[in-house]
């Protein structure tokens, strides 16, 4: 069973229960403000949820009467069926998850205020009714001007990384951290040339991928990493495997970046020798399919060669941050996030998303003792067609001393 198919059903029942509770809240506030017939108003209700929720019950069905290839419709390949079925699906989950959480805080009122409500129930409806819609409005608005934002552009986001006292010669040095291109039919070969573009303005000393050039399948290796080849960096680019490289083909992948001038480093370390001076670059495979032994791992680590040190692989996994930090190194370098892809929340207050449980090192710099964390969103898109609250971006990091 393809993956992105075992994650939808997997949270299928939950989302059916969110969109089941916020229809409920919608129905009853628009029968009561606008005095619909219950019964007409009820099967349009069905229709529009019936609708909206199409794309799990149709994937399923594809997979299992066409097999792997048919799915294929559902994954960026097919404009129109990303346009009637898989956006509908996507935007509404969004837009109903936020509602939700905005939602149960009229419930809870009335929960608190439960001896006022039953007092003037007529009028804490009318006013339910009306926050309800007002509530929803703006989620709407908010959601739609959020994903077409957070989707189809890329941000810079600038990070300055305070060198030790042992390195100030790196001061200046410019590093453009990617991850997560996901070439396939959603991220364009125009979208990949516009990325290129922008981290090559950047003019950066060093770049570093963090893996995942596709997002399933192997029709689209070659052409990404033939578009990732025209990346120009003085010193180099490295790159990590990725989950995706794995799920599509590792083998391939690997020779493909290569065969592009892309160094990809395996369970070991380089030291790359600048004009500022040293930097021990050690590439860490760590996805869900392939994680290195112990030994591997400690070989791997061993690196000294008094220089400054850097970690790259691509998932930020704690348990690898925490060895990093121990064995000495400066920096981790890491993607597979995608910032959260689709975070939900208030952002500036608090965001959650899928990845929320996988590890603490969403999106951003971190510090941990004298490890300095970076996580980049990447470019492209995996389970979900859209970002929200969690945009796009290239990364770049400029060593300071201090």
């Amino acid at each position: 069973m393809p993956w992105i198919l075992t994650v939808t059903l997997t949270f299928l029942a939950p989302l059916a229960l969110i969109s089941y509770y916020v229809g409920r809240k919608l129905f009853k506030a628009l029968t009561l403000r606008f005095s619909w017939d219950h019964k007409r108003a009820k099967w349009i209700t069905i229709a529009v949820y019936g609708y909206l929720h199409l794309l799990p019950i149709l994937f399923a069905l594809s997979f299992f009467i066409g097999g792997g290839e048919v799915t294929l419709s559902f994954t960026g390949e097919n404009p129109w069926v990303d346009f009637f079925i898989v956006y509908p699906f996507w935007i509404a989950l969004v837009v109903h998850i936020q509602a939700a959480l905005l939602f149960s805080l009229t419930d809870l009122a009335k929960l608190v205020f439960r001896k006022f409500y039953k007092e003037s129930r007529d009028r804490w409806r009318n006013v339910e009714s009306k926050t309800v819609l007002t509530m929803f409005g703006f989620i709407l608005v908010y959601s739609l001007i959020t994903i077409a934002f957070n989707t189809w552009t890329v941000r810079l986001s600038e990070k300055t990384i305070a060198l030790p006292s042992q390195f100030p010669g790196l001061d200046g040095l410019r590093i453009a951290q990617i991850s997560d291109v996901q070439g396939d039919g959603r991220t364009t070969e125009e979208d990949l040339r516009k990325y290129v573009k922008r981290v090559n303005d950047l003019h950066p000393d060093i770049i570093l991928f963090g893996g995942d050039i596709v997002t399933s399948g192997e029709k689209y290796i070659e052409s990404t990493a033939a578009i990732l080849g025209e990346l120009r960096a003085k010193y180099g680019i490295f790159a990590a495997v990725g989950d995706h490289d794995i799920f599509s083909n590792r083998t391939r992948v690997v020779y493909a970046l290569t065969s592009n001038g892309i160094q990809v480093i395996e369970d070991s370390g380089i030291v790359v020798q600048t004009e500022k001076g040293p930097i021990e670059i050690t590439g860490i495979t760590y996805t869900y399919r392939q994680r290195p032994d112990e030994p591997s791992l400690a070989k791997a680590m061993n690196g000294n060669s008094g220089a400054y040190r850097i970690l790259l692989c691509h998932q930020p996994a704690e348990p690898l941050v925490r060895i990093a930090s121990e064995k000495g190194y400066n920096l981790f370098v890491a993607g597979h996030t995608h910032g959260g892809g689709v975070a939900f929340g208030i952002p500036g207050l608090f965001l959650l998303a899928p990845a929320s449980f996988e590890t603490r090192y969403l999106s951003g710099l971190y510090h941990n003792d004298n490890l300095q964390v970076s996580v980049t969103n990447g470019l492209g898109l995996t389970l979900a067609p859209i970002r929200f609250n969690a945009p796009a971006e290239i990364t770049l990091l400029t060593f300071v001393k201090q």
